[in-house]
This record gives C-alpha cells, structure tokens and sequence, in this order.
C-alpha cells in the first residue's frame, strides 16, 4: 500500500498542519509559503477528489462510493490491476456506469520512479577485485571477479527466467558465495529485473559496503503504466484509464512524462503536491495533493474537534482556490464507518464539488491557463 511520502522538489508546496491544539483554522491552513486566490466566480469554491487506494480495498471503496452517491459526490479507485479478476472488474463496471472512476495505479503496484534497487557487494579474501555487469541486449546480469571473463555467477533477466523479479534476483544473488544483495526498498520486489539499467560494470568489491544498482526508469514507468491500461480496457471494455495514482506517492520527471505520452492528464501523488490552483507558483497537474482524513481530521469522528477541522479544511480551500484529494487505504487507515461519518461533514459546504480525480483535471485544464508545464489561473497570471 501506498504509506511512504517521496520528496519531490520545486514548486510551491502546498502543505497542510495536524491539528495540535485549539484554534482549528489555524492547524487546518496552509502553511505560511503557500499564498492562493480563490477560483473564479460561478461555480464551486474548491474542488476535492475522495479516492481510496489498491485492489485489496474494493470492497470498502465499493461501500464508500455507494454512500457517496447519496450525497452526490463521484470518487476514485486506484486500481493495481495484475491480480485483478473478471469478477472484479464485473463488479467495477458498475460504478464506472454511475460515473465513479478507475485510476491508473500500475500492473504490479511497483514505484515508477525508483531509486537503487538493489544493493549489492562481493569479498572474497583470495580476490582483489569484483564487478557487476548488466548486459540489457542480452537480458543477464554477470558477476565478474579479477577480471575474469568467465562470469562467477550469471542470472537470466528475462520473463521466462528463474529470476523474473528482484525479489527472486536478490536471493538467487545470495544463494552465490561471497555475494551480499539486499533490495533497496521492500516495495521494488515485484519490478521486473528486465528493467535493470544497462551498466558495462558497477564495483561491488566491498567487505562492508554496498553498491547500487538502478532500473531504466523510463521503460519500467512506461511497461507498468500501459499493461494497466490494458489491462482496465481489457476488464472493461471501452474503458479508458484517464488518470494517473503514483504507487507509493513516487515519481519523477521522466515518469510524469511517460503519463502524459500515454494519455493520462493528471497524476496524484501526496503531501508534497500542489493544492491551490490559485497559487502564484502555478499548478501542476501530474503532482496532485492529496492528504488522509485521519491526518488531517483525526480518527474519532465523535470527537468534539473533528466537525471544526473539517470545516476548517474546507474554509481553507476556497480561500486558496484549492483543487485536491483525500485519499486512503484500508481500515486499519480509515474504516467505512469513519467515511460515513465523515461525508455529511464533507457535503455540508455546499461550495465544495467532490469529483473524481479525472474530472478534477478537466476543471483545472478548463478554467486555467498552461506555461511552462503548469496551470495559472487568469486572475493569478502576469
């Protein structure tokens, strides 16, 4: 699931604070750096997208669109689409029909935007050198040692390999004496080891240390993004994904622009997104904020502060012409009783639309002005 924050730098962030003590407004505003107007006049005030993430989560999304309906608000399903069923997307097609979206989160639910994937170190006392070879053309990684030829060890990248993933690369590395690998993060299991970066030679001759190897990060956005969409048309025919949700809120340039090639308009990442379309700095809309109502809210709905800092939040927004997302996971986040709790809170600001995040795109491509790769309201532009 996606629960870890990525820095992404540039722009203005739009940063919303816990709520630490009395004085709600306060604790629900953006921080001091972000300055906003509000959207022009004539329509809604804010505009938010209800989202819930990953394929274990439907059933809980299900309920939770089904109660949106009745408040009149349209939501979003990050879909990681490689496990789901025919069932599945029967079930989805449904919603689809009553203007409920499927989101783009990724075939295998991988970061498309990956730092080093593995980390990697040969010592042998009797050597005095060792190097790691990734030979794209071939699909292999080789284990060279004092500059011999003849590999010490080689894997086979491809599908039809025994060490498809990196989770299977890494521990067919390890089962080699003298080699020491380690994923770079738990969450690049399931990335394809076909996607390893080519590289002629990378040191690994460490007795302590470690060294990186990285994933061409374009091919990796590129296969993960497009099987999705596939997949979703497949599933459901006639449909097409028309939204990206980063897995693990990472991404970069090059992933961002794989999105864009592929169609999707917009892309929601989290904290470190922008939120005011008003905002001087402009607004980009493959960096979407979103934030989880227990962060923002807190967990008890009963409590007498949980009403204040939504209304709050949504005060905040149409002072700043905010456009962004509450998203969440499962239950152990946010149950389907604290959403029900939640929603007449939400729909009570009658200046407040909450549509799906594609929708979202469209308003902001609608209403603003595009420079330079973000949008500027009228009003806000020089």
């Amino acid at each position: 699931m996606s629960r870890r924050h990525a820095a992404i730098p540039g722009g203005i962030l739009a940063l919303f604070l816990l709520l630490c003590a009395a004085a709600p407004a306060l604790a629900q505003g953006f921080s001091e750096a972000t300055r906003g107007v509000p959207l022009p006049p004539g329509g809604p005030r804010a505009y938010v997208n209800i989202i819930i993430d990953d394929l274990p989560n439907l059933d809980l999304w299900a309920e939770l669109a089904t109660d949106c309906d009745g408040f009149g608000m349209k939501t979003t399903l990050a879909l990681n689409t490689a496990k789901a069923t025919a069932a599945d997307y029967a079930r989805l097609a449904g919603f689809v029909a009553g203007g409920h979206e499927i989101a783009n989160h990724t075939r295998d639910h991988v970061p498309v935007a990956p730092g080093g994937v593995i980390r990697l170190r040969y010592f042998d006392a009797k050597a005095t050198a060792a190097v790691a070879a990734v030979d794209a053309a071939k699909g292999v990684l080789r284990i060279l040692v004092d500059g011999n030829t003849r590999p010490l060890a080689e894997f086979d990248l491809s599908e039809q390999g025994r060490t498809p993933n990196l989770r299977q690369l890494v521990e067919a590395l390890n089962a080699v004496r003298g080699i020491v690998a380690e994923l770079g993060d738990p969450y690049y299991a399931n990335i394809h080891s076909r996607f390893l970066l080519d590289r002629d030679k990378t040191d690994i001759f460490f007795k302590n240390g470690f060294a990186p190897l990285f994933v061409n990060v374009a091919a990796n956005a590129r296969y993960e993004m497009e099987s999705a969409q596939a997949d979703l048309a497949a599933g459901i025919p006639g449909y097409v994904g028309r939204s990206m949700v980063y897995p693990f809120l990472v991404t970069d340039a090059t992933s961002r622009q794989v999105a864009r090639d592929l169609g999707l308009g917009c892309g929601r990442v989290g904290t470190a997104g922008f939120a005011a379309l008003g905002s001087p700095g402009g607004y980009d809309l493959y960096q979407i904020y979103a934030v989880k109502p227990r962060d923002a809210f807190g967990a008890d709905p009963t409590a007498p502060e949980f009403a204040a800092k939504v209304a709050a939040f949504l005060k905040k927004l149409k002072e700043v012409g905010g456009v962004c997302c509450l998203y969440s996971h499962g239950p152990d986040e946010f149950t389907n009783a604290q959403w029900k709790a939640l929603l007449p809170l939400l729909a009570r600001d009658k200046d407040v639309a909450y549509v799906t995040l594609a929708a979202l795109g469209d308003f902001v491509r609608k209403t603003a002005q595009l420079r330079d790769g973000r949008y500027y309201l009228p009003q806000a532009g020089k």
